[in-house]
């Protein structure tokens, strides 16, 4: 094989390399930008999920998320419905003040 073809064989190589590397590098951004754009969406999601819980509203998923409140205190809360004031949550057994004071900031109580 003379030396221009080898040339000529190596350039077609290096172009053929030059342009599944560019490819590759914009598959990548792609992807990159599909990644950044899931987490803002999940970012949101959660920002606008984490107002205050209606005591008088929420699910039990949403009322078990509040600290202190496990699957059985929420059945309760939302068996003791409605709620007037936050302090009303001491009719449910296993809710005192220290619990009271800790969901304070995270509740509110609606019609």
């Amino acid at each position: 094989m003379s030396r221009s073809l080898r040339r000529q064989n190596l350039e077609r190589r290096l172009e053929s390399m030059a342009a599944e590397d560019k490819s590759n590098r914009r598959l990548f951004l792609i992807i990159a930008a599909f990644f950044v754009l899931a987490i803002v969406v999940l970012l949101l999601k959660n920002w606008i999920a984490s107002g205050p819980v209606d005591l008088n509203k929420a699910p039990v998923a949403k009322l078990e998320s509040l600290p202190g409140i496990g699957p059985e205190t929420a059945k309760a809360i939302i068996k003791g419905r409605p709620y007037k004031t936050i302090e009303d949550l001491d009719r449910i057994n296993g809710i005192g003040p220290a619990t009271i004071e800790k969901l304070r900031e995270k509740v509110v109580v609606g019609e």
